[in-house]
């Protein structure tokens, strides 16, 4: 169950799977078969669930760790930093 301050929240999520794939090799007329292990990006839907408490406790985080971002928005000059605030903090 989820509290009541928080939501589920779904967002796309990227995973890397290790699997052992069959390989058929060849030699004249004798063949076999080898197992490889290949890597497969599988990209999903994840959830997880998000409470208004930590959002708020976020950011103010981010707040006082990247106040220059905010001054920065305020003033006009949020292109000059705006790649670093969208990173920190979700952009100005």
């Amino acid at each position: 169950p989820v509290p009541a301050d928080c939501r589920e929240e779904q967002y796309p999520c990227t995973r890397l799977y290790s699997v052992h794939k069959p390989c058929k090799q060849c030699l004249n007329e004798i063949c076999f078969y080898s197992l490889r292990r290949v890597y497969v990006i599988n990209k999903e839907i994840c959830v997880r669930t998000v409470c208004a408490h930590e959002e708020l406790l976020r950011a103010d985080l981010c707040r006082d760790k990247f106040s220059k971002c905010g001054v920065m928005a305020t003033s006009g000059l949020c292109q000059s930093v705006g790649a670093s605030c969208a990173r920190s903090c979700g952009g100005c």
